[in-house]
């Protein structure tokens, strides 16, 4: 009778053990965090001399791997000059990358992340606009139509992500490229950025999104945009949009 009860005090303190070290592996896993930077030549990290060098993700991934809580980062699935449709073209052959070696698709990253940053829509809009040439808004007949068709572009995007990822997204919106290179032309394009942005953030919200504003912290601030007709920030223009990601990110992720 003793023996039993000695197994039985054995296999219930075997039970609290395991249950304990289960509850210890789930926190400790939770605290990492899946990283995916997905969009356009931001994401990419195009810097204004042409060449890919650290995106705002990179600094992002940076910030997580100091606090010791980043389990996983890519940025491959980005690429200078995509467009919304591009990436929904992504999402819809669920395209393939190689990360050590190791094959991973987008969907499946997706589904893994806690965090996904995206920034989208701005070569829809400059491609608009023909940057790389002077330009003028009276031009166009309906330049308000053309971002509405450009943020419904969008829309169709955060939709399918959102079908995959039930974590955090955080969506950056515009920023106005031309305020360190032409007052003139920047306060032409100004109101269709703050236009573009309003629509944005309400598309955002819509999918329970989180929105990166960055519109007013590149407006004060002159050396994170080049001097010339380039639309790519410089790497203080890439740290600022890092920075201003990482504050939701301690707020929304890292808090919890």
């Amino acid at each position: 009778m003793k023996n039993l009860k000695r197994r039985y005090k054995l296999l219930i303190g075997f039970i609290i053990t395991g249950i304990i070290l289960l509850i210890i592996f789930f926190i400790t896993r939770d605290r990492k965090v899946y990283y995916l930077s997905l969009g356009d030549s931001l994401a990419a990290g195009q810097t204004p001399n042409n060449t890919i060098e650290e995106s705002y993700g990179d600094y992002i991934a940076e910030y997580l791997r100091d606090k010791e809580v980043l389990e996983f980062y890519t940025k491959k699935f980005s690429k200078s000059g995509y467009r919304s449709t591009d990436l929904l073209n992504d999402l819809n052959t669920n395209k393939e990358i190689k990360v050590d070696n190791k094959k991973i698709t987008i969907k499946n990253a997706l589904i893994k992340a806690d965090l996904v940053t995206v920034s989208i829509g701005a070569n829809d809009l400059f491609y608009k606009l023909n940057v790389g040439n002077e330009f003028d808004l009276n031009e166009f007949d309906d330049i308000y139509t053309y971002v509405d068709e450009t943020i419904l572009d969008v829309d169709k995007l955060l939709y399918e992500l959102r079908k995959s990822c039930k974590e955090q997204i955080m969506v950056f919106g515009f920023y106005n490229p031309f305020t360190n290179f032409s007052s003139s032309l920047a306060n032409t394009v100004e109101p269709v950025i703050v236009y573009a942005n309003s629509k944005m953030e309400n598309i955002v919200k819509k999918y329970d999104m989180t929105y990166v504003d960055i519109h007013d912290v590149f407006l004060a601030n002159d050396n994170y945009l080049p001097s010339v007709l380039e639309i790519h920030p410089t790497k203080e223009g890439y740290r600022a949009m890092a920075k201003s990601a990482i504050k939701l990110i301690n707020e929304k992720i890292l808090a919890k």
